[in-house]
């Protein structure tokens, strides 16, 4: 005789559901840390030393933007006005985290050529 087949494996089936919600938690979990930093909340901040700074004329202070070393700069343009700032829009002072310069926060009054400005 034969015997009866199974009914299909269905710790297996357990086992991979677990895993995948064990995964999205996972990465969920991950992605606050990011959040929680992104908004400048003890991140250093970024001074024009940095080379990526550098590379990208940011300085701490917009009104001491030298034109003719930074021709894009439009008076009037700092970071709270940027699309990439991640603080409060068109905030005074403080720092905010900046998404061009992950894991630094950047002066609300700074500039760099990658200022964008809010739409």
């Amino acid at each position: 005789m034969s015997e009866p087949k199974s009914k299909p494996d269905s710790s297996r089936r357990a086992f991979l559901a677990g895993a995948a919600v064990a995964a999205s938690a996972a990465l969920v979990g991950g992605l606050r840390p990011m959040t929680a930093r992104a908004a400048g909340s003890k991140l250093p901040h970024l001074t024009d030393a940095n080379a990526m700074a550098k590379s990208l004329d940011y300085t701490p202070n917009h009104n001491t933007v030298k034109t003719a070393q930074s021709p894009t700069y439009k008076a009037g343009e700092h970071c709270s006005l940027c699309r990439f700032f991640q603080g409060t829009p068109g905030q005074k002072s403080g720092y905010a985290g900046c998404q061009i310069y992950p894991g630094y926060s950047v002066n609300a009054q700074g500039w760099c050529a990658s200022f964008s400005a809010r739409s």
